[in-house]
Formats: structure tokens, sequence, C-alpha cells
């Protein structure tokens, strides 16, 4: 190690004098006199310490040298943080540093308050020893400020370069993704050197290169250069490769007059000339492979980033990195910053505007300067014009001024718009093929696509879709749907199928949308027909027998599944027919089956309008079948009654038996919710006994299970249990997999109710299974929340209430208030049992209140006698308001259970009265009510009768 003081303050002076009288300046003479002081050993803190006092005190007659004390205090001041202040002392450790035992360890931040007082750079202080001592993160910081400080120019023609976006947003993960492969280049000299930001138009590529390049450039010592290639610069063609390499030599100082003339050379003489350069270059708008391939210098020193909307596949080597919309948060504050809004602006009409412009930072720039420019008021008629424009173009008829034109034409200002934008890449497309593609999807229903939907609407094989689509990929017209997509997916951005529409507009081809829709729904229609093989003669009234296999039934079910927006938005578009209401029959019963009852609903009622329109009866009581079972499952059982009815007519008059079946099973599954067990057992009689004259094993078993709840609600569990013991035979001798489910569920509620716990639960688990294996919501809803009762019965609370949750929660989503209903009276039971009162009676006011909606009596009877219970608990007289709650939740209980002839419902309210009376003390009332319950109990070979045979043994009476 150098010796700490090499020099006298005499040789020092002597060295500064010699180098003022050559006519120095201060702050020339100051870098010379600290080379000069290295040479002689000094460590370079203390040699920029002496030569900053002696440059300071250049021309004066008093020479004074900064003492460490005068350094201190001048380092404090610089400093930040004005509470850790240093002393002279610490200032000759960091000189000596890392030589010096103990002490605070030298950081970049001492380094950069000691250049500030030196007049230098902090990597000017830094040599090899203290190198060898800084931590890695460091040492690159390092080598980068070095960098930026010999960075001689910024090697890019003015005429190029465009100016760095000074309200630049976002594209965080975008700029650490590009950063770290920046720092791995720098490493690894074998790393990629080659990036390629590519994305549709507008997307903000240019953006985000200028951005990186006005943070990483400085670390590539040789400089920077960045080229406009011009590839969809309206109004100009791509400049060639051969001239943008004699720019490229002109640029490293290469002389003009030893540039060869042809491409091939000039392309040699520009990777012999950078093989030992380190560069980081940018080339902007590249149309395809073949104008930037020639251009790459192939030296590993050095750095390229490629903007351009195709994909450069041709170009081996290249990473790719992917650049989509902005998020919807960033969009936001990127129009609120160019648009110059204020604090309280309206947010509901930017978010309006964001979603109209898909994000797209290009044309978020374009309407925020309207509204710069004319003022905030701009902002709401914006907004609603786009909301406007949007309802209308979604509409089957866009009779008048096109909405698309009227949008894009929003997203303009002076020469620059989102059209103009999207036309330069439609243009490139030269194949007509590619060209009609484009509009077709312009016109496309659904927001993503697969190449079975491309092949089917456009009437070509599956090996010419996925090439097309390929193509559209890498021509920046499509974008790949993320996730674990099988089969891949595939959207166009929306302000582009704005575009693609308006192009399809102006050929005036209107045949070509008709036909596509027409061909899809063809397409989607054979699926549909595989997908009834789970449920053969559903209630959608398919005339087609499906004969698929049971797997082949499953996929085409996912494949409705995932398909479920494109048909739901093709539906509309398509013509009156009869595949047009077929199509809309089963796809309905499958969403319903998923708890998409809106959707079913307006597919149902679409089917029974074309059916009325075709004069098709047939088709209409199918129709209106389905729309009767999506009020019943809503709990309007008066609405759906008078459909039924409706349809069992239309069945009498066409005497088609099926019909007539299938609507007194429907009329018999609203009767036994609201209470109505002898009006459901006659209608579920009427209709196995028509099932059983044709041979219909289907409806034979819904008529059968439905029996079995008829008889279960009835308390007549033995006959319940026979009737769901001859369901589950035929379900199961069907492979139908549905029917086996609703029979499983069936089942394990009798057992549960006699209280057969370990098979009821068996059951229910079978129950769950099929029902999540085909994707039917309110099956898994309901088996979930019998699992719930299972496990409250045998003391599992925790279980309980998260099987109670889990169905409630899809009862919520779906909308299915039954099963709603039902799971908050399980969950006020178990809060009651931990003495919960007030969370209990929430449960129970709640779902009595649904009860009450959905006119379902049974229901009404257990949530009375649940909040009977919370005001028993707290009973010690009569005269008390919890006694008189609990007595009249009770009584009227019981007096529905005595309305409807629940017998089980009479005899638990009895009991809960009998329990009551104890608590007071009226052991002869208390007697009286428990006898009655009693002999209920034994009636109908309830378990309970055991139960309260050893209550009353407990309590004397």
């Amino acid at each position: 190690m150098s010796p700490r003081h090499p020099t006298t303050r005499a040789e020092r002076r002597r060295l500064r004098d010699r180098l003022a009288d050559t006519g120095l300046s201060d702050a020339q003479l100051l870098p010379l006199l600290v080379g000069e002081l290295r040479q002689l050993g000094l460590r370079p803190r203390a040699a920029w310490r002496y030569a900053a006092g002696l440059a300071r005190t250049c021309g004066r007659r008093e020479i004074a040298e900064l003492t460490l004390e005068d350094v201190a205090e001048e380092f404090n001041e610089h400093r930040t943080d004005r509470r850790r202040s240093v002393q002279g002392n610490q200032i000759s450790y960091f000189e000596r540093w890392p030589a010096v035992r103990n002490g605070t360890r030298l950081t970049i931040e001492i380094l950069e308050v000691l250049a500030a007082v030196y007049g230098t750079t902090w990597d000017e202080l830094v040599d090899t020893e203290d190198l060898e001592h800084m931590a890695p993160g460091d040492v690159d910081r390092f080598r980068d400020a070095v960098a930026r400080r010999l960075t001689i120019r910024a090697g890019a023609p003015i005429a190029d370069l465009p100016p760095r976006e000074p309200n630049f947003i976002g594209r965080r993960e975008a700029v650490e993704e590009l950063g770290q492969r920046i720092a791995t280049h720098r490493r690894d000299r074998n790393a990629p050197s080659v990036h390629v930001i590519h994305g549709h138009p507008g997307v903000g590529k240019t953006a985000l290169a200028r951005f990186a390049e006005s943070l990483f450039a400085p670390r590539y010592p040789d400089g920077r250069i960045w080229v406009d290639l011009h590839g969809y610069t309206p109004g100009q063609e791509p400049r060639e490769p051969a001239d943008v390499l004699e720019q490229l030599l002109l640029e490293i100082g290469v002389p003009r007059e030893t540039i060869p003339p042809d491409l091939a050379r000039r392309s040699d003489k520009w990777r012999n000339a950078m093989r030992a350069k380190q560069m980081y270059l940018t080339f902007d708008n590249a149309p395809d492979s073949d104008h930037v391939r020639d251009l790459l210098p192939l030296s590993p020193g050095s750095l390229v980033v490629i903007t351009s909307r195709t994909h450069l596949t041709k170009l081996s080597g290249a990473d790719p990195l992917p650049l989509e919309a902005m998020n919807s948060v960033e969009a936001e504050q990127l129009l609120v910053r160019l648009a110059g809004l204020p604090p309280g602006y309206d947010r509901e009409a930017a978010n309006q505007i964001v979603r109209t412009a898909g994000n797209l930072p290009l044309a978020l720039k374009l309407i925020a300067g309207h509204i710069a420019y004319h003022g905030e008021s701009m902002l709401a008629s914006f907004a609603t014009d786009f909301a406007e424009l949007t309802e209308r173009n979604k509409s089957a008829e866009r009779a008048g001024d096109s909405p698309a034109r009227h949008i894009l034409d929003k997203f303009s200002a002076e020469d620059e718009s989102v059209r103009t934008a999207f036309e330069m890449s439609y243009r490139r497309l030269r194949d007509p093929d590619l060209q009609r593609l484009v509009r077709l999807l312009g016109s496309f229903p659904g927001s993503e696509i697969t190449a079975e939907i491309l092949g089917a609407m456009a009437a070509i094989s599956l090996d010419e879709a996925k090439n097309l689509i390929n193509r559209l990929l890498e021509a920046g017209l499509l974008d790949a749907v993320a996730g674990p997509n099988h089969p891949s997916r595939y959207r166009m951005h929306d302000l582009n199928r704005l575009c693609a529409q308006l192009e399809a507009e102006l050929e005036r081809q209107p045949e070509d949308r008709r036909v596509m829709v027409e061909r899809i729904v063809g397409h989607s229609l054979s699926v549909a027909r595989q997908a009834a093989t789970l449920r053969p003669f559903d209630s959608a009234g398919s005339r087609h027998i499906a004969t698929s296999s049971l797997d082949a039934a499953a996929h085409a079910r996912e494949w409705l599944s995932r398909e479920r927006e494109l048909l739901l938005g093709c539906l509309p578009l398509a013509g009156i027919s009869s595949d047009t209401a077929e199509l809309a029959r089963l796809l309905a019963c499958h969403l319903c089956s998923l708890g998409y009852w809106s959707d079913a609903d307006r597919l149902y009622d679409q089917a029974a309008s074309i059916a009325d329109q075709l004069a098709e009866p047939v088709g209409r009581a199918w129709a209106v079948l389905g729309l009767g079972r999506i009020q019943r499952l809503r709990g309007n059982h008066e609405k759906a009654a008078i459909l039924f009815q409706e349809v069992h007519r239309t069945g009498v008059t066409l005497s088609d038996r099926r019909i007539q079946v299938e609507s007194l099973c429907e009329l018999g599954q609203s009767e036994w919710v609201t209470g109505l067990y002898g009006d459901a057992r006659a209608h579920f009689q009427e209709a196995l006994g028509i099932s059983r004259e044709f041979g219909h094993k289907q409806t034979e078993c819904d008529a059968l299970e439905g029996l079995s709840q008829a008889e279960r609600m009835a308390s007549r569990y033995q006959m319940a249990e026979t009737y769901s013991k001859e369901a589950l035979a035929i379900a199961a001798e069907l492979t139908d997999l549905e029917r086996l489910g609703t029979a499983q569920w069936g089942y394990a509620e009798v057992v549960r109710l006699w209280g057969r716990f370990d098979t009821a639960k068996e059951r229910y688990l079978m129950a769950q299974r099929i029902a999540r294996s085909i994707e039917h919501r309110k099956m898994e809803g309901d088996a979930l929340r019998g699992l719930g009762h299972v496990e409250r019965m045998v003391g599992n609370v925790d279980t309980a209430r998260k099987r109670y949750e889990s169905a409630l929660e899809i009862g919520r989503r779906i909308g299915d208030q039954y099963s709603a209903e039902w799971s908050l009276w399980g969950l006020g039971n178990l809060a009651r049992a931990r003495g919960d009162h007030e969370e209990a009676r929430d449960c129970f006011r709640e779902a009595y209140v649904i009860a009450k909606l959905i006119d379902d009596p049974l229901g009404q009877i257990h949530t009375l006698r649940g909040l009977g219970h919370t005001y028993r608990q707290q009973v010690d007289r009569t005269e008390t308001e919890n006694y008189r709650m609990a007595q009249r939740n009770y009584e009227e209980s019981l007096s529905i259970a005595e309305r409807i002839g629940d017998q089980l419902g009479t005899a638990d309210g009895l009991r809960a009265l009998g329990k009551l009376a104890v608590r007071v003390g009226d052991h002869d009332t208390a007697k009286d009510m428990l006898d009655r319950a009693y002999q209920l109990y034994a009636e109908i070979e309830s378990p309970c009768a055991e139960l309260l045979r050893i209550e009353r043994a407990k309590l004397g009476c």
C-alpha cells in the first residue's frame, strides 16, 4: 500500500505553481494536479482534497490546502441529513479505507458528498484497492458511473432521436425486465444482445425504447445511436438497409470515401468496425426482419434494442419483449396527466374514455389533447358519446352512420390518428385473404378467437386457420391471450377491431358478416348437441338424439363454457331459424346448470320469440318451459306455475307426452317447495304414469325423484326412501350424471332426516363430485349445504361452517335464493350453539326474509323456530321480552307447519314450546306439548323421538 504522506506541502505547492504558470484556469488545473499527486503515490481521496484546496487558491498570494476539518465542515453542509455530522478524523478514515480497523464502511453516499465538496464525480475518488472491498452492486454502479462520465457524445443524429417522453408513466415490469437483461449482458457477453420490443400499433413501443435508452445507454462507453427505420411511418417507405448502414458507418467515424457501395460489403465493414466497441443501438419502427438483419453489429460488447409491430421471428437469437396495452390504473393516470385534469375530476367519465380507448397510450394521448385544449367539460362530453356509440355498435342492426367511424374519429389530432396507425399495418398485409380475415374479425361477436372457430367461420381447414392466425400474430394484429389456454386463444385490441370493422363497412359486403355468424351458429349447434349426451332428452327439447361418448360430451360442455361470451354475442346477430332457436335453448340449458340464470333467461326468451315468428308451437313450449324453470329457481313460483301450465296445455293440445311430463314435473317441483305437498304428489304421480306408458326412463326418473321430495317434505320417510332408490337405479342405468347426482342428493336428504349421518355424508359427497365433474353449480351448492347439516349434527363445527359458507357463496353468486336461505339457517344454528345469539338472529332473520320472498313455508318454519331458540336461551320468567319473542316465533312456526301438513315441523314446534314452558316452570303445559311432539315423532319414525325421550328424562316431565 502507498504511504500515507508521500509528498510534502512544499512539493505540492511547486506542482501547483508549475501547472499554473502555463495559464490554466482553476477548473483546468484541478484534474491535472490530481493526476500528478496520484502518480506520486497518494490515494484518490487524499489527492483530490489537496488538489481542490490548491486549485481554489490558484492566482492568489496565500495558498491554503483544505484541512481535514475544512472538508468535514463542508461535508456536513452538503449532507442531506444534518443530524449525522462528521469530524476531521472521520475524513481521514474515509481517505485511508479499507486499510483501517473498525469504523463506518465507506459507502457510495459518502463518496457522493465528498465528490460534491471537491468538485468531481464519486467514481473519481475510487481506486482498485477500494474495488476489491466494495459490494458487487456497488462495483456495477461504479462501472456505470465511469461509462456515463466517459461517454463522448450522444451518437445519434438529432433528426432521428425522439425527445424523451416527459409524461412517461408505468411500464415498470417492462423497464425492469429490460434492465435485468442489460445488466446480464454487461456481466456476460454471451448473453442475448438483441432485444425486440413488439406490440400492436399505438401501444407505446417507441416511448418505452426512448425511456430505456435514457436509462441504460450510459452504461455503454462508446456511445449510442438511434435510427428510425420508418417501417410504419405514414407517407414514407421503410428505409433501405444499405442507406441505414451508410448512416451508421458515418456515425462511428468511418470516412465517407471508404464506405463500399453494396449492402453486403457495407454490412461487413460495419461489423468489423463495431467488433471492439461497446455501444447502445436502437432501431425504431422496424418493418420486418429483412430490414434489420444486416444492421446488427454482431459484436459481443454492443446491445441492440429494436421496436416493431411484427414479431421479427426470422431474427435468430433475438430476445422478444412483448408490450401490451397499459393496465387501467396506468391508463387513467396517463389521461389525467396529459389532459391536465384537476383533483376531483369525474372518474366515471375518465374510466369510460379509458375503456373505450382499450388502455392504448396513443389513443389516450390523442383524446387528452382535445380535453386539455377545450377544457375539463369535454371529459364528460366524450364519455357520454362513447357510451352511446359503443351501445349502438353492439346492436344487430347498425343502421345509419357508422358508430365505429365516429368513435375512431375522436381518437385523432391533426395528422395523427389511431385509424392511420392501423391502416399502415392493414395495407402492409398485401395478401387479400389476410385482409379479408381482418375485416371478418372486425365484426366477430366475441373478444377471443381460436383456430377452430376461425376455421368454422371462414370455411377453411384447421391447419389453414392456424397458419392465418400465425401470420396475423407476426403482423402484430393479433395477441395471444396469456394463461394456460388449451386450445390457444387470441384477441384483437378493441380499437383495432373497430378499425377492422370500419374497413369491412367500407367494403360494403354485409353478406360476409351474415355468413360468418351463420357458420358459427352451425358449428356451435353441432357441439351443443354432443353436450346433451350428459343429459339426454333434456328440457331444451332438441330433436337430435346425441350419440357421442361421455368423454366427448364432457369436452363439448367445456367448449360451450369456454365459448360462452362468443355465443352470447353471436346469437342476437343470428337469423331467424330453427337452428338459432335450438342453439339458444341448448346453450340456455347448459348455462342454467352453471348458474348463469340471467343469460339463460335471455336465451330462452330469444328461442320463444323465434318460435313465435316461425309458428313452431313445440319450440315455443320448450323455450317457455325453460323460462319457467328460471323463475322457479329464482323463487318466483307463481310466475313459474303460469308458464308451466301454458306448456302443459300445449303438450295436451299437441298430444306430446314428453312436453306434458316435463311440465308436470316442473309444476311438482314448485309445489313441494311452496308446501303444496298434495298437489306436488298428484302431479308427480301423473308424470310417472305417463312416462311408464310410453317407456320414457328419463322423465320416469324425474317423477320418482319428485315423489321422494314430496314425501320427504310430508315426513313420510320410508316412502321417500323407496322412491329415491328407484330413481337412483334408473339414473345409474341411463349413465345420466345430472340425474344421478340429483338422485344421490335426494337420497342423502332422506337418510339425514332419519339420522343416518354416515350414509348421508357418503351420498352428499357423491353428488358433490358429480356436480363438479359436470360443472353443475346449483347441485354443488346443494351438496355442500347438505354436508354442512351432517357435520353440524355430528359436532364438527368448523367443518360445518366452511361447508355452509361455501354453499352460501355459490348460492349468492348464481342467484339461488333457496340455497342461500338454508345455508344462512345452518350458520345461524352454529352461531346459536356457541352462544352468539346476535349473530344467530342476524342469520335467521336474513334467511326468513328470503323464505318469505320465495314463498318457502318450510324455510319460514325453521327460521322462525331458530329465532325462538335464540330468545329462549335467555328466558327465566314469563314477564320478559325474551319470553314473549320466543313464544311468538315458536307459535308462528307451529302455525305454518300445521297449515301445510308438515308433521316434523309440527313436532319440532311443539317440542320447542314445551321446552320454553319448562324454562318458566309451567310443567303442565310442558308435559302436554312434549307428549304431542313425541307422538308425532314416533308416528313418522323420526330419530328425534328417542332424543326427546332422553330430554324428558333430564327435564323431569
